[in-house]
């Protein structure tokens, strides 16, 4: 009898230990956003002759659409493995095509008439991310690139990638490169700010030569060496620089909005471009333009090349980033709007959030395209594009969403149907104090305000705090409350009413992360205009207080790079451990919640994780693939792995 009741006693203990400490299930929701969006093209022939369009639709993985002009008829379709977009695609020759990816900076090459593709591999370091640009030198058989996170030329000779370092010192975007046969000489475009470069291959000496009243650009978009002259589109001015390849000096300017200039005109000494709705002819005889077609370009030009069609050499023209291109006949002058026949894709997801409605927003990287998850109804509804999501917040039925580039905040009524424009519509924009991306959004209970946390535009200095009002419509920035510093996380403590900000060091070029650390501040909620009041650290070059949230007992949580910390009200901080021994890239990826249960749940470096209350204990749920983590207003937990939606039942 004893020995039954002892057993009776440790079936239920163990019963009730495996229900208290039984690990959470991970449901699949689905993927949320699918979209056209085409982020590269160039056109060119094969060896048959056909006239070809090269298109890279972002995706996972990217994909390369190849549509022969001819016919108008998709030829093939291949996917770009470890991709999500390219931003260059290079037609060396009727052979040779060569495509630039990100976010592993993965070159590619396809074979037109085998309709082959292979990779190549990844031509420089491993904080490299994207490859910009691509030039091919006929004349040696090789092909140049240029790349970020650390501004590197590189260069592929068929069989083997050379490193060539780092172009200027300091300036780590090299987005764009062209090829001058004549000097044998590479024209490198760099920001942020913009510079331009040009290398001698023979010797490897770099000279800046951009005049410095366009220094203060962000950074050179493109460039293309015909005949002697050298064309720089700068970014953002609409504007394209002209200087001589030999001297090195500047010749003049014009207004563009196309991505760069076309080729050389075949039998004819000029280029084309676009500008506004309008088509120019530029000779490069006289330097002057002349109207080609007016008004009929529907958006941006970002691609300009010849290929023969039916016998006759015609401008094409990829306009916009989706179905649509031109086509230009410069002996007829006909021109014709078209539309390529291209896959929607399932692509990347970027940041989800949670709904005043309950819903789960999933916001595309690039475009912005928005899937809206009902819980209820377990559906899925897309929304056309309002740009990148970086953070939301809900505030008296409404939601806010805090979008790149340019700091934009847009107001969302989810009773409504949504027509971005009015619906959501934008209520203030922060680039004009040098803001691009609204890293973390808080709606502070008992005052009917918005806080927004910025980071600035690549090469300005200073993220801003944002305090905005929805019944007045007053926005106060508050542009360097901590100098240097992004603000990129936010949290409201209902004990003390106290609102809690984190900051990155990345909030200005060139940082030292040995001379700084990021820093943890508050404000009294009821005066954000007060200063703030920094919170000592137990950290000595820590880069980013990435993700705070508060608990119902007045403790703040926080992350500071892969470790996880709380701050006790009047006693300070203290470190709890680490989840992940470092955190990479400029950008934080961290993200806090208090769940139901009163435990902190987390990710960081695509790690899953939950911490005790009570014993402060730290347990990884889940490795390799959690990229963020929200709560819903129901208190749910989502995150998603870049492809798709997750719920956590706990």
């Amino acid at each position: 009898m004893k020995f039954l009741k002892m057993a009776i006693v440790l079936l239920f203990f163990f019963s009730f230990s495996q229900q208290a400490f039984a690990a959470p299930s991970f449901q699949q929701i689905g993927a949320q956003v699918k979209n056209l969006n085409v982020s590269a093209a160039a056109s060119g022939s094969n060896k048959k002759g056909e006239p070809l369009m090269y298109s890279v639709l972002q995706g996972m993985p990217a994909q390369l659409a190849v549509t022969n002009l001819a016919t108008g008829k998709l030829t093939d379709v291949k996917a770009l493995g470890g991709t999500t977009a390219g931003w260059s695609v290079e037609v060396a020759d009727s052979s040779n095509v060569y495509i630039g990816t990100t976010p592993g900076e993965l070159l590619y090459h396809y074979d037109p008439d085998g309709r082959k593709l292979t990779k190549l591999g990844k031509p420089t370091v491993k904080n490299s991310t994207v490859i910009w640009d691509l030039a091919y030198a006929a004349q040696s058989r090789t092909l140049y690139g240029v790349s970020s996170n650390e501004g590197r030329l590189f260069q592929y000779g068929g069989k083997s990638f050379k490193d060539l370092g780092t172009v200027i010192s300091g300036k780590k975007d090299a987005r764009s490169i062209a090829y001058d046969p004549a000097g044998n000489q590479l024209f490198i475009g760099l920001g942020s700010p913009a510079e331009l470069a040009v290398y001698d291959i023979k010797n490897g000496k770099k000279t800046a030569i951009l005049p410095g009243a366009y220094r203060g650009q962000k950074h050179i978009e493109d460039i293309k060496v015909i005949n002697g002259t050298v064309f720089v589109k700068l970014n953002p001015a609409n504007k394209i620089l002209t200087f001589d390849a030999k001297t090195k000096k500047l010749l003049g300017e014009f207004s563009a909005t196309s991505k760069g200039v076309s080729p050389l005109t075949p039998g004819g000494n000029s280029v084309y471009y676009g500008n506004g709705s309008s088509l120019f002819e530029y000779d490069l005889t006289t330097g002057k333009s002349l109207l080609a077609v007016n008004n009929r370009i529907p958006t941006s030009l970002v691609s300009l090349d010849f290929v023969n069609i039916k016998g006759d050499f015609t401008l094409v023209g990829k306009v916009g980033n989706v179905q649509r291109y031109m086509t230009y006949h410069p002996h007829s002058k006909e021109y014709q709007n078209l539309d390529l026949t291209l896959p929607m894709q399932p692509i990347e997801m970027h940041k989800i959030g949670g709904g005043t409605d309950g819903k789960i927003y999933s916001s595309g990287f690039l475009n912005g395209s928005m899937g809206i998850y009902d819980p209820g109804t377990k559906m899925t509804v897309h929304g056309s594009s309002i740009g990148q999501l970086e953070s939301m917040a809900s505030l008296g039925g409404k939601i806010y969403f805090g979008t790149y580039p340019k700091s934009r905040i847009l107001e969302y009524n989810p009773k409504e149907s949504w027509h971005p424009g009015t619906n959501p519509r934008e209520v203030f924009s922060l680039e004009s104090v040098g803001q691009d991306r609204p890293m973390a959004a808080l709606a502070v209970p008992g005052t009917n305000k918005l806080v927004f946390g910025t980071a600035p535009v690549s090469g300005k200095s200073g993220g801003a705090l944002a305090v905005y009002d929805p019944s007045s419509k007053k926005m106060l920035s508050r542009h360097g409350i901590v100098k240097d510093h992004s603000i990129v996380s936010l949290a409201y403590s209902a004990k003390g009413k106290l609102v809690y900000g984190g900051t990155s060091i990345f909030g200005k070029p060139n940082v030292d992360k040995t001379k700084t650390k990021a820093v943890l501040f508050s404000l009294p909620a009821g005066n954000l205009s007060a200063k703030p009041q920094h919170i000592a650290l137990p950290y000595k070059h820590v880069r980013f207080i990435s993700a705070l949230t508060a608990a119902d007992d007045g403790k703040v949580w926080g992350m500071a790079d892969g470790r996880v910390f709380y701050l006790q009200p009047g006693k300070g901080v203290t470190d709890v451990g680490s989840v992940v021994p470092d955190v990479a890239g400029h950008t934080p990826q961290a993200s806090l919640v208090t769940g139901r249960d009163g435990n902190i749940y987390g990710c960081v470096e695509k790690t899953l994780f939950k911490v005790d209350k009570k014993s402060y204990k730290i347990t990884i749920l889940r490795k390799n693939d959690v990229h963020q983590l929200i709560q819903s207003s129901s208190g749910d937990l989502y995150y998603h792995d870049k492809k798709v939606l997750w719920k956590i039942n706990l």
